[in-house]
C-alpha cells in the first residue's frame, strides 16, 4: 500500500506542493469513482480549511481518513 504523501504527490501533478481544483477532479474520479466538478467542487468547499482553492497536504489527510478510510 503506498503512503499518504506517495498518494498526494501521485495527485500533485506539477509537483507544487498542493492539490489544484484540476489535479482534485482528477484524483476524485480515479479514488471515489465520481465523474465532473459537483463532487470535486463539494470536497474542495469540505475540505480546503484556508480557503485558498488548493488542498494541502494536512487537508489531504483529513480527506484521506473520512473519504478512503486511511489512518496514518
Amino acid at each position: 500500500m503506498q503512503t499518504l504523501e506517495e498518494l498526494f504527490t501521485f495527485f500533485d501533478e506539477n509537483q507544487d506542493g498542493v492539490i489544484s481544483k484540476s489535479e482534485l477532479i482528477n484524483l476524485v474520479e480515479v479514488l471515489l469513482d465520481e465523474r465532473g466538478l459537483g463532487a470535486s467542487t463539494k470536497i474542495l468547499k469540505e475540505y480546503d480549511l484556508d480557503q485558498n482553492g488548493l488542498i494541502d497536504f494536512i487537508e489531504f489527510k483529513n480527506f484521506a481518513h473520512i473519504h478512503l478510510g486511511i489512518k496514518e
